[in-house]
C-alpha cells in the first residue's frame, strides 16, 4: 500500500476493453475507472463460532470504537471503522484510515494492535469485502456435505467451516445434559437424536480442495484455528476431481456395492484473470491483456461442469471469479448449463432479493463481443474463426477462442439461459474489488455433452472437439446416489459407516438402486472428467485466485493440476502420511478414557495417528464421522483422491514424572470438543480474575511449598485453586472459567477493582506438576 503512489495505473488494453464493452453505462465510467485508481479499503471479519464472535466485536465496539470517534488529523475528520452494512450480525467491518494516519495518531495505534492480536490468535480474519460474499448465498446447514472445488488461500472455506458449525455450542450442552441424565438412569429411554447432529456436532463434512500442493498447505493454515474435526483438504486438480466412495456393503451374492458421496453444497470459486482485483494486484496494470480470460475459459468451464455432476439432485452450487469478463463469467454458465441439458437439469437462482443492502448489478443478457489480442472485437465465433480471410492474428484466435465465449440467447424464454440472475458486483458501486457471483441449483441427473475445444488444437488429453466421446466422463441419469457393484473385490474392503452417522444421512443415500455389473470392467466409477499433467509448478505464495496468463497460454494448463496417475516423485509433491484410526478398545484410548473420566457416550471410534502403523507415538487427532468413512473408504489411492489433512490435534504425548501419570496430555485445538465429556474429576473451577490472570501471567507458578518450605513461598494467584489441585494428582487436567459463577466479576466489583471482566466462559489445559502448575498455551494465546 505504501507503493501504491508509484504505480502506472495505465493498461490502453484494459480500459479499451472495458469502455468499449459497454458493461459500465457511459455517465458512470468516470467514477468506475477513477475509483480502480483508488486503494482498496482495510476489511476484516469476525470468525469462529458465533457467540465468541459476537463478543469480539463487543469488545471492539465498547472499548475502541469510542476511542475513534471526533479525531482530526491535518485538519480533517477521520471516519472510525464501520460495520459492511450487508453482512449479517455485524462481523465484518471496514475502514478507509490511511496507514499514516494509524502510525502516528494513538488511538488507531491501539486499534491497529488489536487487530493484529485477535488476527493471531484466529478471532480476526482479513478478507477482502467482496470475497466474503459467495459463501452468504450457500445456505449451509449442518448436515450438509460441501465441497471447495478451488479453496486457496481459504478465507472462504474458514466462512464455510463456520456456517457448519452454527448453533453447535447449544447442541452439544443439550448432548451433555442429556447424556449424564442417561449415565445416572440407564433405564430411561434414549432421546432421539436430531439429525444435523451427533452428540452436538454436526454431521456434515467440509471438503477443502486445491490444485497446488503449496497452496492446499496454505489452505490448512488458514482453517487450523477454527478446530473442526468436520475438514478435509484435499489436492486434486478441480476439473478432474475424483468421485468418493461413502461406504462399501457386501451384497448377498457376494459382490460390493460402493455408495459414492454427492454434495449437498459446491462452491467453485474458479481461477480467474483477476481483472477486478486491480485495487489491491497491482500486476493488473501491467500484465492484463484479452488473451488473459480467452485461456481460462475451457478450464472455468470444466471445473463447473465436474461440480455440476458431483452436486446432488436438489443442491446448489455458486459459481464466482474476481473477474469482470463475460468470458470467464456469463459465458462460463451459459456453456456449462448447455452441455448438462439446459434449464430443465440445471437453473440459475434468482437471488437479488437476499442480502438486500449489497449494491449489485444484474448479469448480462448475452450478445457481448469478444476481443482479441490485437485488441479487436468480434462479434461472433465463425466471424473470428473465418480463417486468413478474417485477417492479422487469425492462427491466434484459432488457437485460444470457442464458440462458446459468446451466447445468443434464444427467443425460447424456455430455453434461454437466464445469465441475468447472476450478480456483477462493481468496484465504484460500494468501495469494493470487482467480483461475479452465480447461484445454480441442480433438478435432475445430468449428462454433459461433449466439449468443443478451439479450431486449431489438435485433440489431446482433457480437450475435446465435436465428435470426440465422452463415454467415461458421462453419469447415470437414472442414479439418485452414485452407487456401482463392485466384481471379485476382496471381502476385508467392506467399510460400513458408523452407525451413529446414519441419522445424518439423506434416504437417497441409503437406498440408493444398484447398476448392473459392466461385463468388461471390474469396477465402474462415476465419472472423473480427463486428466491432465502438471506441467510446471505453481508459485508457493499467491496472493488473489488469479493465474497469470502467459501469451502462450501455458498458464491454462498449469492451472489444471496433476494428473490422478503420477506419482509423488514425478509431481514433485511429499508424500503424505497416511491416517490410520484406532481400534475403540486401543489401550491408549482405555488408558486416557480412564485417566480423564471421559463419559462413555463420547465416540472411542473416532481418533486417530498419521503413521504407516497406526501406533499412537506423538500424537493423536479426532475426526467426525463422516470424514472417518470418506478416509477410510478411499485409502490407498483407489479413486486418485490425495488427501492432505483432516482431523483436530486431541492429545499430546508428554514427559511425565512417574508412570502412574497419564503421559497423554489434552491439546488445546482439541479441548474445546471433548471439555463437556470429561469429569468433574480432572476440573479444575476459577472462581477470581486474579486467579486466571496470575496463571496467563506466570510460567510454572507455585501451587505448593517444597519440602521445609513455608507456605509463604506459593504464589499468591494460586491460593483459589491450591485444594482443588491438591486433590486432583499430578498430570494434565482442566481449568474451567464460568463469569457467571466468578466472585469477583460483577460490574461494580470490576469497576472499583480496575482492569477488565470475564464475558465469555474459558476452558484451558492445565498441568499440574509436584510442586507448580502451567497452563499449556502458547505466548500469543497467553495475551
Amino acid at each position: 500500500r505504501d507503493d501504491y503512489k508509484d504505480v502506472a495505473f495505465h493498461n490502453e488494453l484494459y480500459e479499451k476493453y472495458y469502455k468499449e464493452s459497454g458493461l459500465i453505462p457511459e455517465e458512470e465510467w468516470e467514477v468506475f475507472w477513477e475509483t480502480l485508481k483508488k486503494t482498496l479499503p482495510t476489511t476484516f471479519r469476525f470468525t469462529g463460532s458465533k457467540n465468541h464472535a459476537l463478543s469480539v466485536v463487543s469488545t471492539l465496539e465498547e472499548t475502541y470504537i469510542p476511542q475513534l470517534r471526533d479525531i482530526i488529523h491535518d485538519g480533517q475528520q477521520v471516519d472510525p471503522p464501520a460495520p459492511i452494512p450487508w453482512y449479517p450480525d455485524n462481523l465484518a467491518w471496514g475502514t478507509t484510515v490511511p496507514k499514516s494516519v494509524i502510525r502516528r495518531c494513538p488511538p488507531f495505534k491501539k486499534f491497529q494492535n488489536f487487530l493484529v492480536s485477535e488476527t493471531t490468535v484466529g478471532n480476526i480474519s482479513r478478507q477482502e469485502a467482496v470475497s466474503m460474499v459467495p459463501p452468504l448465498f450457500l445456505d449451509i446447514k449442518p448436515h450438509h456435505t460441501v465441497l471447495d472445488m478451488c479453496a486457496a488461500p481459504g478465507s472462504k472455506t474458514a466462512q464455510l467451516i463456520e456456517m457448519l458449525h452454527m448453533g453447535e455450542e447449544a447442541a452439544v450442552q443439550e448432548a451433555v445434559r442429556r447424556a449424564q441424565e442417561e449415565r445416572l438412569d440407564p433405564e430411561r429411554a434414549p432421546e432421539e437424536e436430531v439429525i444435523d447432529y451427533d452428540r452436538g456436532r454436526p454431521t456434515g463434512l467440509v471438503i477443502a480442495n486445491d490444485a497446488d500442493y503449496k497452496r492446499s498447505h496454505m489452505l490448512i493454515h488458514q482453517t487450523k484455528r477454527l478446530n473442526s474435526p468436520n475438514l478435509i483438504v484435499t489436492n486434486n486438480d478441480a476439473t478432474a476431481f475424483p468421485s468418493l466412495i461413502k461406504s462399501v456393503k457386501k451384497m448377498p451374492n457376494g459382490k460390493l456395492k460402493n455408495t459414492y458421496l454427492k454434495y449437498d453444497r459446491i462452491l467453485a470459486d474458479v481461477p480467474c484473470s483477476g481483472d477486478g482485483t486491480s485495487r489491491k494486484n497491482y500486476n493488473v496494470w501491467k500484465e492484463w491483456a484479452p488473451y488473459s480470460g480467452l485461456n481460462l475459459h475451457l478450464i472455468q468451464v470444466r471445473i463447473l461442469v465436474r461440480g455440476l455432476q458431483m452436486l446432488k439432485v436438489g443442491g446448489r452450487l455458486v459459481y464466482s471469479t474476481c473477474s469482470m469478463n463475460p468470458i470467464e463469467n456469463e459465458a462460463v454458465l451459459a456453456s456449462a448449463i448447455t452441455r448438462c441439458g439446459g434449464n430443465a437439469k440445471v437453473k440459475l437462482i434468482d437471488v437479488s432479493d437476499q442480502l438486500p443492502e449489497l449494491k449489485r448489478r444484474p448479469g448480462l443478457k448475452g450478445g457481448w463481443k469478444v476481443m482479441d489480442k490485437q485488441g479487436r472485437w468480434w462479434n461472433s465465433y465463425e466471424e473470428a474463426t473465418a480463417g486468413e480471410s478474417s485477417g492479422e492474428g487469425w492462427q491466434d484466435r484459432d488457437q485460444r477462442m470457442v464458440r462458446g465465449m459468446w451466447y445468443n440467447p434464444s427467443d425460447n424464454e424456455e430455453e434461454r439461459i437466464p445469465t441475468e440472475r447472476s450478480m456483477r458486483i462493481y468496484p465504484h458501486l460500494q468501495d469494493t474489488g470487482g467480483f461475479f457471483v452465480a447461484v445454480l441449483e441442480k433438478h435432475a441427473e445430468i449428462s454433459p455433452t461433449e466439449e468443443e475445444g478451439p479450431k486449431g488444437k489438435q485433440k489431446k488429453e482433457g480437450v475435446f472437439k465435436p465428435g470426440d466421446t465422452l463415454a467415461d466422463t458421462k453419469p447415470r441419469d437414472d442414479v439418485p446416489a452414485e452407487t456401482v457393484i463392485v466384481d471379485n473385490a476382496p471381502t476385508e474392503a467392506i467399510v460400513e459407516p458408523p452407525l451413529n452417522l446414519l441419522a445424518g444421512l439423506a434416504a437417497a443415500e441409503l437406498t440408493a438402486p444398484v447398476l448392473p455389473s459392466p461385463e468388461t470392467e471390474s469396477i465402474e466409477r462415476p465419472p472423473s472428467p480427463g486428466k491432465r499433467p502438471l506441467e510446471s509448478p505453481a508459485p508457493a505464495v499467491i496472493p488473489a485466485k488469479r493465474a497469470k496468463i502467459e501469451e502462450d497460454g501455458s498458464a491454462s494448463r498449469r492451472q489444471t493440476g496433476n494428473s490422478q496417475k503420477q506419482s509423488r516423485k514425478s509431481t514433485g509433491t511429499p508424500a503424505e502420511e497416511p491416517f490410520k484410526y484406532l481400534p475403540p478398545d486401543h489401550p491408549t484410548l482405555q488408558e486416557i478414557f480412564k485417566f480423564y473420566h471421559i463419559s462413555p457416550f463420547f465416540p472411542k471410534a473416532q481418533f486417530m495417528v498419521r503413521n504407516s502403523e497406526a501406533l499412537p507415538t506423538r500424537a493423536i487427532y479426532y475426526t467426525s464421522a463422516l470424514a472417518k468413512a470418506i478416509l477410510e473408504c478411499n485409502e490407498g489411492g483407489k479413486t486418485g483422491i490425495r488427501f492432505v489433512h483432516c482431523g483436530v490435534k486431541m492429545f499430546v504425548k508428554q514427559d511425565v514424572q512417574s508412570p502412574e501419570i497419564c503421559a497423554w496430555r489434552i491439546q488445546n485445538e482439541g479441548l474445546s470438543i471433548i471439555e463437556g465429556w470429561i469429569g468433574d474429576e480432572r476440573i479444575v473451577l476459577a472462581q477470581k480474575r486474579e486467579t486466571v490472570r496470575a496463571l496467563l501471567k506466570e510460567l510454572f507458578p507455585k501451587w505448593d511449598a517444597d519440602e521445609g518450605e513455608p507456605d509463604e513461598k506459593c504464589q499468591e494467584g494460586c491460593a483459589e485453586i491450591r485444594e482443588q489441585v491438591r486433590k486432583i494428582g499430578m498430570g494434565c487436567c482442566v481449568l474451567r472459567v464460568e463469569p457467571d459463577k466468578m466472585i469477583d466479576n460483577d460490574a461494580s466489583v470490576v469497576e472499583q477493582q480496575g482492569g477488565e471482566g470475564f464475558k465469555e466462559r474459558m476452558v484451558l489445559p492445565l498441568w499440574r506438576s509436584r510442586h507448580s502448575i502451567n497452563l499449556m498455551l502458547p505466548k500469543e494465546e497467553r495475551k
